[in-house]
């Protein structure tokens, strides 16, 4: 599961001119009128302001956060460093509580993308932005209780300690609205959590924190399905019946860079966000 967002201009986008007028409060620029122009080039997302110097261009691949998110929210929220030492600190608690309560051992996480847990993120104006995405993999059980009250019971402890990290409720992918019941049957086994082979959910954190969890038990695999995916997956170090969880942040400023987030932010300060660029 990634976070990571990549945007990129479509080759055969054409030059797209659109003239708003907007009334706009700016130190020092009186209301501008707005130019939002999207090329194929290196461009990006560029805004045309009327100045008392003439006409100025804004290119906004330069913007150092990302669209959609006030720039007061990323310097109010946790640094990357503080990102990652919370979601490792959370991660290890779960592994305690789950321990205590079942008796589980543990394997390392499989490999992925080795010890790198922090990923750029792109602006979303045609531009890297200075912020960064988390994903850190927990560390796996080695064996996963069978019976659903002791699943429930697996995650009741989860959203607790999730809780006192200030999470939201525990959320199960098998509500989720978009999912039919040949989808459900598809991708968990069942229709049901009870009958699943897996049952996967997350949970949310105040600061763009994520928590997924996911329960894996082959000895409800009907068909066989999921135990040949397991026996593919386990060269690369899944365990076939486990607890897995992963913790993601999105959109963090590393703690020695906000000092020059701040001057690149300078530019745009004041200036209506133009629309960022489609996927």
């Amino acid at each position: 599961m990634s976070l990571k967002n990549p945007r990129a201009v479509s080759p055969g986008r054409t030059i797209a001119i659109a003239a708003i007028a907007v009334g706009a409060v700016v130190v020092g620029i009186p209301a501008v009128a707005i130019a939002v122009m999207m090329t194929e080039e290196v461009r990006g997302v560029v805004t045309v302001i009327d100045t008392p110097q003439g006409k100025q261009e804004v290119y906004w691949r330069d913007y150092p956060g990302v669209a959609g998110l006030q720039p007061s929210e990323v310097l109010s929220g946790p640094s990357l460093e503080r990102g990652e030492a919370d979601g490792r600190a959370l991660l290890r608690e779960i592994e305690e509580a789950l321990t205590v309560e079942f008796g589980l051992e543990w394997a390392p996480p499989p490999t992925g993308n080795g010890d790198d847990v922090a990923f750029p993120t792109e602006n979303s104006y045609g531009g890297m932005s200075m912020l960064s995405t988390l994903n850190i993999d927990g560390r796996q059980s080695t064996s996963v209780p069978t019976t659903w009250a002791e699943k429930e019971r697996v995650m009741e402890l989860v959203a607790e300690v999730a809780a006192e990290y200030g999470y939201g409720d525990l959320t199960l992918d098998h509500d989720a609205d978009y999912m039919s019941e040949a989808d459900l049957v598809q991708a968990y086994g069942a229709t049901s959590p009870e009958e699943s082979v897996t049952v996967s959910g997350s949970l949310q954190g105040e600061a763009g924190q994520w928590l997924w969890f996911t329960i894996t038990d082959l000895s409800l695999d009907r068909d066989g399905r999921f135990t040949e995916q397991a026996e593919e997956s386990e060269q690369y170090g899944w365990q076939p019946n486990r607890i897995s969880l992963l913790y993601g942040a999105n959109a963090l400023l590393p703690e020695s860079a906000r000092a020059e987030f701040d001057r690149r932010l300078a530019p745009f300060l004041g200036l209506p966000h133009p629309e960022p660029l489609e996927s």
